[in-house]
């Protein structure tokens, strides 16, 4: 899988009926820069296709022009859209458990019945710096790593766990120790603990715990918080080290229910508007009755400060599970 800027790619271009603003015109010409290497890609100034793996991934940047309650605006949103050919499993509810191994993206099943691995990411207008030196990478590269988790679960689904792993996929620096370090895992300790979540930090991650209810604290006191962990010590089985992230809701439901929650909730941010970068995936482990969040940044995506921006994010994502599942149950009743 090569991450390398790819020079004289042969490609061809399409006109597109909405132009962009000047910053993203420019991203996502370097978006195509690095993410796109083969010859039957097409090219646009807002979407681009091109073959990755066994599938092809179509990257697309729509206008929206929303204002969130915060006053920010978000201009326009991000789509790494990858639809699967070469599998589909028959119960949708077992991509609860593929959806464990996510690295960038979560395996969505769409209202027609469509298949496809979804990352998404909303760009606020006034968020210049973020769009060039954060999202523009992520994306890139996140695209190209569409298909490792989802694969990787696969294999692990049909008990051949030996037959796809990191030194097959070997991505940049996947056997070199994570690049997180333990400063980065202090810095976001103490950015979270100026907004009331608390937790620890160390040379291997960050653990806190994120209220569910909104006067909570802690789960030592019996009150409902969610589990944050970011760990450099935890490495993918496909994709080598870097960074692990999984956000554990404190809810427990029949092994079922997990997974329908797990599928519901993709489906939620693979079509929300005002949510954080949706780079992962909601899956559930087999028998836990649990469900949770999960993604993997290898080393490939070390940007410096990458800890607390996923550790906010997450405090959002829980904020929005949360806004789902008590809304769904309102209407329940």
């Amino acid at each position: 899988m090569s991450t390398s800027i790819q020079q004289n790619i042969r490609t061809n271009y399409v006109a597109d009926a909405w132009k962009p603003r000047p910053e993203l015109r420019e991203a996502m010409q370097r978006i195509a820069t690095i993410a796109v290497d083969d010859h039957t890609a097409v090219i646009g100034e807002t979407e681009m296709t091109f073959q990755n793996g066994a599938e092809r991934t179509t990257i697309s940047a729509s206008p929206i022009n929303v204002d969130t309650c915060d006053g920010h605006r978000i201009a326009e949103i991000i789509t790494i859209r990858t639809p699967l050919t070469s599998f589909k499993l028959f119960d949708e509810k077992l991509y609860a458990f593929i959806n464990i191994f996510a690295t960038t993206g979560a395996v969505v099943r769409d209202a027609d019945g469509k298949d496809a691995i979804v990352s998404r990411l909303p760009l606020f207008e006034d968020d210049t710096d973020a769009l060039t030196n954060l999202y523009t990478p992520l994306i890139a590269n996140g695209a190209r790593l569409h298909l490792v988790g989802p694969v990787c679960g696969l294999y692990r689904f049909d008990g051949r766990k030996e037959e796809y792993t990191s030194a097959d996929v070997m991505l940049p620096s996947w056997d070199k120790q994570s690049f997180w370090s333990a400063q980065e895992f202090e810095n976001a300790r103490e950015r979270l603990s100026h907004h009331g979540v608390f937790g620890t930090a160390g040379p291997r991650g960050l653990t806190a715990e994120i209220p569910w209810d909104a006067d909570a604290t802690s789960s030592i006191f019996g009150h409902r918080t969610s589990l944050l962990e970011i760990l450099a010590d935890e490495p993918h089985p496909a994709a080598g080290n870097g960074l692990f992230i999984r956000l554990s809701l404190p809810l427990t439901f029949s092994d079922e229910e997990a997974q329908s929650w797990a599928a519901r909730l993709n489906r939620a941010e693979a079509d929300a508007i005002d949510t954080p970068p949706f780079f992962g995936a909601w899956c559930s482990f087999p028998e836990s009755g649990t469900v949770s969040f999960g993604g993997f940044w290898p080393n490939l995506l070390y940007q410096p400060g990458t800890v607390s921006t996923i550790a906010f994010w997450c405090v959002a994502r829980n904020r929005f599970a949360r806004q789902v599942i008590e809304g769904s149950a309102d209407r329940a009743h």
